[in-house]
């Protein structure tokens, strides 16, 4: 340190004031280099995910009311008929105009079967799993396959207690 005092004394006054003032702009280009450009960097990410967020949530608000008032979530669906979730599906499939498509309904627990269709009319076939959410019944997998012109072979494992 002695070294440094010495050159230090050494200078003529002007250059210490030149050292001074450069040190005191080093010191102020760092602090707001690391500390205050960061602060506004991060606010403003924060602002723009402010006016996203609040964007979203405008649209959620009537999608939200729209999605009530269609009879998706937030209503209630129609309670189970006491059947079986195996006769319920079979059931319904037959009704829909699938019984010479299903081959099979298999229980795969005490609440999900699968369901194994051959040759199924499509349009058909994807009504009736739609409709099966009115029934308390939800599509967990489902696998299809092309078998001819607007025909599936298609495996589904349904279960209840979709709402």
């Amino acid at each position: 340190m002695n070294a440094m005092t010495m050159w230090w004394r050494g200078l003529q006054a002007r250059d210490r004031q030149v050292l001074q003032v450069g040190a005191a702009l080093a010191a102020l280009l760092l602090l707001w280099g690391a500390l205050w450009l960061p602060l506004t960097h991060s606010r403003d990410a924060l602002q723009r995910q402010v006016i996203a967020q609040t964007q979203a949530l405008a649209w959620m608000r009537p999608a939200a009311q729209q999605l009530i008032a269609s009879g998706g979530a937030g209503t209630p669906s129609a309670p189970p008929d006491g059947r079986s979730l195996l006769a319920r599906v079979d059931a319904g499939a037959r009704a829909a105009g699938l019984a010479g498509a299903l081959v099979s309904v298999e229980p795969q627990g005490p609440h999900r079967v699968r369901a194994n269709f051959a040759g199924a009319d499509f349009d058909t076939l994807a009504s009736w799993l739609e409709r099966g959410a009115a029934q308390d019944i939800a599509v967990v997998e489902l696998s299809v396959q092309r078998a001819a012109a607007g025909r599936v072979d298609a495996r589904a494992l349904l279960t209840e207690g979709a709402r």
